[in-house]
């Protein structure tokens, strides 16, 4: 079941790099958890820190684009870990209205059910990810 974990969460990147918003959404389960509350992204966003639900991913998308000019981002490593997949995920963009230059690491943790995302947390470290996923270096 965990290799079928791993490409649900490859076809999710697919699909955002697409910009199609139905293979998206039909990756999610109706009632996703979607935390940003260990990473910076909320603040970097402006956006909440917290977003649920179908309607919350659709908020998130957008706070996202409001924030950020061409972004680009780098699967580095899908780490598979059962019910759950790590995502090494690199990014580099400009703040729309800052022009400020970014570029950073996360960690994001996909939790996955019944062939659905449920729940994602975003972290800063390699380290946490591994431990929030239940594994240890």
């Amino acid at each position: 079941m965990s290799e079928e974990n791993v490409e649900i969460v490859r076809r999710l990147y697919d699909a955002i790099a697409r910009q199609d918003v139905a293979a998206v959404l039909s990756l999610y389960d109706s009632e996703v958890e979607v935390d940003f509350s260990r990473s910076p992204q909320g603040a970097l966003t402006g956006g909440a820190l917290n977003y649920h639900g179908h309607e919350g991913v659709r908020r998130m998308s957008r706070d996202w684009n409001e924030a950020w000019a061409d972004v680009e981002y780098d699967i580095e490593e899908l780490i598979d870990a059962g019910e759950h997949v790590i995502s090494v995920l690199t990014y580099r963009g400009r703040g729309r209205s800052s022009g400020a230059e970014v570029e950073q690491t996360d960690y994001p943790v996909w939790t996955i059910r019944k062939g659905k995302i449920v729940r994602v947390v975003w972290l800063q470290t390699r380290e946490e990810a591994l431990e929030a996923a239940g594994l240890s270096e």
